[in-house]
């Protein structure tokens, strides 16, 4: 039985050693300390339990070939002493497993909370770029409608400018034209040959005798009373004719055959 036993302690032993957590976290790094401290004690109670089982199968080998009370009472502590130190290394091995389960959940709560810091990181380096990618197509878009804008703004202006210089040639042009028919005129008169003017000779005007004005005076006189002797009308006597229309009439009205 006690070699089974120490085959079996040998085999433990030989586990690999829990992966290290990272220190950033605190808790991680707590965790990881009481493992370290469990399995550093599980190893000590192993090889003193290793210890105490070879003592003890040498007391009680000595126990039996002496068959003193004394040998019996040493193999006894012996045995006594073996069987403290297991009862003490189960106690370190729930530990340890205790201190390790401890440490696994610390190091899912520490990959939680760095999930969430690097999720809040990455969510804010995205806000970021967009920002940054914002401005810059922001400028794109100033650009192309800067680009677009000049474009249309030219060719608008193109044909304003074409219809003022088809207006102001048109002005011109018949500014040229008065201006030419002005310098023939003037071209004309300096070649024309002046006319001579004929002086009139006045005649001067004979004063009128005193006689014939008044000779004139009592003329217009006659002349006004003929005037006003024709404007007298003798009133016109009212004709007797006009009643015959009226006896017409009254013998249609009597010719007519009364209505039944």
């Amino acid at each position: 039985m006690a070699r089974a036993k120490k085959t079996a302690a040998k085999r433990r032993t030989t586990r690999k050693a829990a992966p290290k957590p990272s220190t950033q976290n605190p808790m991680v790094a707590k965790a990881e300390a009481m493992a370290t401290k469990a399995e550093a004690e599980v190893k000590d109670l192993t090889a003193k339990l290793a210890t105490a089982k070879k003592d003890a199968q040498k007391k009680s080998a000595a126990a039996k070939k002496a068959g003193t009370k004394t040998a019996a009472r040493s193999a006894e502590s012996a045995k006594n002493a073996v069987t403290k130190l297991s009862d003490q290394l189960k106690g370190k091995r729930e530990a340890l497993r205790g201190a390790k389960v401890a440490l696994a959940v610390a190091k899912v709560e520490a990959a939680v909370v760095e999930a969430e810091q690097k999720a809040v990181s990455t969510v804010a380096d995205f806000a970021a770029s967009l920002a940054s990618k914002a401005d810059m197509d922001l400028k794109k878009a100033v650009t192309a409608f800067e680009t677009r804008w000049k474009k249309a703004r030219s060719t608008a202006d193109a044909k304003k400018v074409k219809a003022k210089e088809k207006k102001e040639a048109a002005k011109a042009k018949a500014a040229a034209k008065k201006a030419t028919a002005k310098k023939r005129a003037i071209a004309k008169k300096a070649t024309a040959t002046p006319k001579k003017r004929v002086a009139k000779k006045r005649t001067a005007a004979k004063p009128a005798t005193p006689k014939k004005a008044a000779t004139r005076k009592t003329a217009t006189r006659k002349t006004a009373t003929r005037k006003t002797a024709t404007r007298k009308v003798t009133p016109r006597k009212k004709s007797v004719a006009r009643a015959a229309p009226a006896s017409k009439k009254t013998t249609a009205r009597r010719g007519r055959p009364k209505k039944a």
